[in-house]
């Protein structure tokens, strides 16, 4: 497989410490601290160990740094503390970005067209992989899609992402290759379409399109040197956005993917700190599971790469009707007598015994959930978790019940949500009520948990869906329901709020002296122009640890 070109390339000499050999200032500036004791300030100094040394006023700065400092004049930009993104997908974007593109709402002959194509070019190896089919609209094409793949690719597996990224199609190759061929169903997150005599048609859903992912991408020396590309392209796109400290909620390890982080900081090319997690795989013994995880675990708050979250699905997506609700979906799906109410990737036992081992060992939890039960499943599990592992986080919570909302200040627990322009529209409200109904008014309930005192933070599920956190600010303030009040509450849901959920914020998401000088700086002020305007405002330069990751503007070149 062909290596992607690395965009990151010329940053090795950059890791965990700071690339100025003296002290560094920086004037001119309207600095936005998110420190609540000082909010604003004029200037600021970076030492040597790549840590903020002064915050200030200009005159009291440059005192405190003596001669001999780096003076940077920013021309009156604004800094704030770098942004910080706790759910999204960096190596899978990467992966992802090489296989073939499938049009979601196509027709069957499009789809057929795109499938030879991928099949010819044979660039993605043994497999032929390709990603962004609409599920509904295929089987609203064909009721038995494994007969068009099976005709068009008899001799190689083939596996095609659906658009949402809880959906595969695949051909009898590949199917059998995972097992699917003989599976029975069971409540093990692995959903399998069945046509005629009972005979799986292509189509596997939630769990079971990671199975397959595996079996695609085996960790060899060429896919783990792919994925290592592809995390370094990842990152430099990440420093693009502003964003200096992440959660990688892929955590795929039967792929190596933990491998490639430790190498990209070990050779000094990582340019992001990151707290990354484990996909807890609901159809693989949970004892084998934790006890393979242990041994991959590791928390130094010194090191920019830590493996210490485990990634527990709770249920499913609501516009598959799989995300688990407390109320049945709306008749008119039609759904099978036991579905209605949608689906769990665990019994509740074991997803509450789970809570149990994992955070006992360590691991903070990082719960997916997009119904209303699922969330309160996902609650009751941080209530029987050890606290000293956490803060524990759901992400998603599309749907949450107003009686939950409290819990989440009572528990600790972080409220994580994606707010991109895609997921507030009308259309996709509309979209969505044809699965709930009139709960749409409850979607996405930013608002109302941090009202009810919960500590909310916006990241992305890039590259799911959007990840510049200027437009993510813009689309939380201006939506007309459940938004957040103010810029001001948007910007510490992606700096202070995130260092706390990554158990980091004594080190990272304000400015202040003793912190690490992971930082973004702006073309304007985005407190002080129109709403509508933010998401125009340009990031032109990037610091981790006081260095230059990014610097479109030549502020910081040499």
């Amino acid at each position: 497989m062909k290596h992607l070109c690395t965009i990151a390339a010329g940053m090795a000499g950059l890791a965990a410490s700071a690339a100025w050999a003296e002290t560094l200032v920086l004037t001119n500036a309207e600095i936005y601290t998110v420190n609540e004791a000082r909010s604003w300030a004029e200037a600021l100094s970076i030492g040597e160990d790549g840590k903020i040394s002064a915050v200030g006023s200009e005159a009291e700065v440059l005192a405190a740094a003596g001669e001999g400092a780096e003076i940077v004049d920013l021309g009156g930009r604004m800094v704030l503390p770098g942004f910080q993104d706790i759910h999204l997908h960096a190596v899978e974007a990467g992966v992802n970005a090489v296989l073939c593109p499938f049009e979601p709402f196509d027709t069957l002959a499009g789809y057929k067209a795109t499938v030879r194509d991928c099949a010819g070019k044979g660039g993605t190896g043994a497999w032929v992989l390709g990603a962004g089919l609409n599920m509904v609209n295929l089987l609203e094409l064909h009721p038995n899609p494994v007969e068009v793949l099976d005709a068009l690719s008899p001799d190689r597996p083939v596996m095609i992402l659906d658009d949402i990224g809880h959906g595969a199609w695949a051909n009898s190759l590949a199917l059998q290759a995972a097992g699917y061929d003989t599976a029975e169903d069971a409540a093990n997150g692995n959903i399998i379409l069945r046509g005629a005599g009972g005979r799986p048609n292509g189509v596997v859903l939630e769990n079971a399109p990671h199975n397959l992912r595996t079996l695609a991408f085996p960790p060899t020396q060429e896919n783990l040197d792919f994925a290592y590309d592809s995390l370094l392209n990842a990152a430099a796109e990440l420093n693009a956005n502003g964003i200096t400290s992440i959660s990688d909620a892929g955590g795929y390890w039967p792929q190596g993917h933990h491998e490639v982080w430790d190498r990209a900081e070990d050779s000094g090319a990582l340019t992001v700190r990151a707290s990354n997690a484990f996909y807890i795989y609901p159809d693989r013994p949970l004892d084998g599971q934790l006890s393979e995880l242990k041994k991959l675990y590791h928390n130094d708050p010194d090191r920019l790469v830590r493996f210490n979250v485990a990634k527990i699905y709770v249920d499913g997506i609501l516009s598959q009707a799989t995300g688990a609700l407390l109320q049945p979906y709306e008749t008119d799906l039609g759904l099978p007598e036991g579905e209605e109410y949608g689906y769990l990737y665990f019994g509740k036992e074991v997803l509450m015994r789970a809570a149990r081992d994992l955070s006992a060992a360590g691991f903070q939890l990082h719960f997916h959930v997009t119904g209303d039960y699922g969330a309160r499943l996902a609650l009751d599990a941080i209530a029987q978790a050890a606290p000293e592992a956490g803060p524990h986080r759901l992400t998603h919570l599309y749907l949450a019940d107003p009686t939950d909302y409290p819990r989440f200040a009572e528990l600790g627990a972080i409220a994580d949500l994606q707010l991109a322009p895609s997921a507030v529209s009308k259309d996709y409200e509309a979209f969505i009520a044809e699965f709930i109904g009139g709960r749409t008014d409850l979607l996405l309930p930013a608002g109302a948990l941090l009202a009810a005192g919960a500590t909310v933070t916006l990241s992305s599920d890039w590259d799911a869906d959007e990840l510049n956190p200027l437009i993510k600010i813009e689309t939380a303030v201006s939506r007309e329901r459940n938004g957040l009040p103010d810029v001001a509450a948007a910007i510490e849901a992606m700096t202070i709020n995130p260092a706390i959920a990554l158990r980091h914020a004594d080190r990272t998401g304000s400015i202040e002296a003793g912190k690490f000088a992971d930082l973004v700086v702006l073309s304007e002020n985005i407190l002080d122009i129109p709403l509508e305007s933010i998401s125009s405002v340009a990031i032109e330069a990037t610091l981790l640890q006081g260095g230059a990751v990014f610097d479109a503007a030549g502020l910081f070149a040499d």
